[in-house]
């Protein structure tokens, strides 16, 4: 899923392994026994795809210690241009498309 300005993007993982279902299953460390929110239980296999995001913050969030400002200003910038905004996600999107056809990897989803 993709939102109309592009801020959104949910992936489906299609075809995961067993391997990583099974890594899952034994390296959950929730918050609280039988809790949904377990985090950091990731499989290897998304280590690549998790170096490459950016999380979220308030932008008043002192305790951070740092500031993204060349985030932020992208973030401004589109919001007061969203069809400029919508242009330069697609363009990512059909470049990371090429790259991944040049890779060899294909498909839409890491395994």
């Amino acid at each position: 899923y993709r939102s109309k300005y592009g801020r959104v993007r949910i992936y489906k993982i299609l075809n995961i392994a067993e391997e990583s279902k099974e890594w899952v299953r034994n390296h959950k460390e929730c918050d609280a026994p039988g809790s949904w929110f377990c985090p950091r239980s990731y499989p290897p296999g998304l280590a690549g795809i998790l170096a490459s995001k950016t999380d979220f913050a308030q932008l008043e969030d002192f305790n951070r210690g740092k500031a993204d400002a060349e985030y932020q200003k992208a973030y401004f910038e589109a919001l007061n241009n969203p069809s400029e905004a919508i242009k330069k996600v697609r363009q990512q999107e059909r470049e990371m498309k090429r790259k991944q056809a040049e890779s060899g990897q294909g498909g839409d989803a890491p395994e």
